[in-house]
Order: C-alpha cells, then sequence, then structure tokens
C-alpha cells in the first residue's frame, strides 16, 4: 500500500512540474495538415500547408521548426496524407525521409514549379492516392538507391500523376 501511494505521489509530482511525456492540448487550437508543398526558391525552402499558412527556412527541417513557431495554434503534421516537392525543391526528399514529422505512410511526388493549390492537390490526391510513402523514401536511402518519385503534373484544368 505505501508503494502505491509513493508512486501516485512520485506521479502527481513529476505531473505538476512537466515532467511527463505527454501534455494536453486545446483542440480548438489544431491546425491538421492534409497536404504539405515544398518548394525552393534560391537557398530557401518554403513549406505550405494550405489556407496560406506558410513558413520559410533554409532547410526543410528549419522550415518547419518556423512554421511551428510562427503560425498561431499547433500546426498537426502526423495528419498529412501527401508531401509534394517541386522540381527544384526535388533534393529534400532526403530530408522528408528523415524527419520525424511526417508519417510514414504519407505519400511523396515532384511536381513542377510553381506548385498548385494545396487545396485543389488535397482534392485530387484523395481520389488518387500516390503509391510512393515517405517508407519507400527511408527504405531506398538505407539500401543506397536513389528515391525515384512519380510526376504530378497540371493537365486539362486537372492533374496527372505519370
Amino acid at each position: 500500500m505505501k508503494k502505491l501511494l509513493l508512486l501516485l505521489l512520485a506521479a502527481a509530482l513529476l505531473c505538476a512540474m512537466g515532467l511527463l511525456p505527454f501534455h494536453a492540448e486545446d483542440a480548438a487550437k489544431l491546425l491538421p495538415v492534409r497536404t504539405v508543398i515544398v518548394t525552393r526558391s534560391g537557398d530557401a525552402y518554403t513549406v505550405d500547408v494550405g489556407a496560406g499558412v506558410r513558413a520559410v527556412g533554409r532547410t526543410l527541417a528549419e522550415a518547419l521548426e518556423r512554421l511551428r513557431e510562427e503560425v498561431s495554434g499547433l500546426v498537426f503534421l502526423p495528419t498529412a496524407e501527401q508531401v509534394v516537392l517541386t522540381e527544384p525543391a526535388a533534393e529534400a526528399a532526403e530530408a522528408v525521409a528523415e524527419s520525424e514529422d511526417f508519417r510514414p505512410a504519407a505519400g511523396v511526388c515532384v511536381t513542377p514549379d510553381p506548385a498548385p493549390d494545396a487545396e485543389a492537390l488535397s482534392v485530387y490526391l484523395e481520389a488518387h492516392p500516390l503509391r510512393t510513402t515517405v517508407l519507400d523514401l527511408r527504405a531506398a536511402l538505407a539500401e543506397g538507391r536513389a528515391p525515384t518519385l512519380p510526376r504530378l503534373v497540371a493537365s486539362d484544368g486537372g492533374f496527372r500523376i505519370e
């Protein structure tokens, strides 16, 4: 009985100090993401998650960090269904594979620059899911081979995956 009481007391103390690995968030502040578009201009990466929410950084990791810092609310990247890289940012595929921000099942593709609107892409890619995923990128890099990404192009007022 004393051990249980001590354990509960220790848990309460850790919770009060904020040292437990979980915390509560206000659900109204969550900004779930469906599509992440990564572009590159010069030496700067831009991460666009739709609805005018974007951030810029020298690396993909820095852009993602600024996205979390600068946006009011909590940008929730694990809900992203797809990551779209523009051709100038295609070399960021390795950074996408290494990032813990994206879930392994998220689809990945390349599109010409400028990238289409994130909301329009989300609607199309929801009906036509990408077969290449973040997990496929990780596997290719682990095997020492260059990952091949499908190409998404605008076609006749819509999109097409090559």
